[in-house]
């Protein structure tokens, strides 16, 4: 039997019971569960070429909306000060990517065989995102390289080698000169 994902329901006394959404709640017979599950959060770990796509919807309309694809995130951008904001905070990040290894090989490769192989996301991003940055360096005795942290709304992006780091560069750059070429277009 499934579990659905409605909010919570009382039992007719004034209060409701929360629910754990991963460990279901024991049900009487007869009852039906109801729980509730929502990502607040994602890491995403990439190493090496990092496949990219800009596919730009309703060019010109109210309901422009761009699509840029990272390996299996999906982001919705409508308005190129919000793709220029992003694409500036990651080129920001180019003196800590000179610390990562041009591409990820050998033993290090291991890293990216821990944890979740793949993951899909869809996010909206709009208005002025913040965007952070941090390199994690190599931990001595350690088989994990350096890893650049980008976090950008709910998307912390964990880039292994300067490989992913230019790709996904790439990426925001494209975006946003789409989108700012477009807005340009519609004046």
């Amino acid at each position: 039997m499934g579990t659905r994902t409605t909010p919570t329901t009382g039992t007719g006394t004034g209060t409701g019971t929360a629910m754990n959404p991963i460990t279901p709640a024991p049900v009487e017979r007869g009852q039906t569960a109801y729980g509730a599950a929502a990502v607040m959060s994602m890491a995403v770990r990439v190493a090496g070429q990092v496949p990219t796509r800009v596919d730009l919807q309703n060019a010109g309309t109210a309901e422009q909306q761009l699509g840029l694809t990272l390996g299996a995130v999906l982001v919705y951008l409508r308005s190129s000060f919000t793709a220029r904001i992003v694409e500036q905070g990651w080129a920001q990040a180019a003196p800590l990517a000179r610390s990562l290894v041009p591409v990820l090989g050998g033993r290090a490769r291991g890293v990216m065989a821990t944890g979740p192989w793949s993951a899909t996301a869809l996010v909206r991003l709009g208005g002025t995102p913040k965007v952070d940055i941090a390199l994690l360096p190599v931990r001595p005795g350690s088989d994990r390289p350096s890893i650049l942290h980008i976090e950008i709304g709910p998307i912390s992006w964990e880039m292994c080698d300067a490989n992913s780091y230019t790709a996904l560069l790439h990426g925001w750059r494209t975006a946003a000169n789409l989108l700012t070429v477009q807005e340009a277009l519609d004046k």
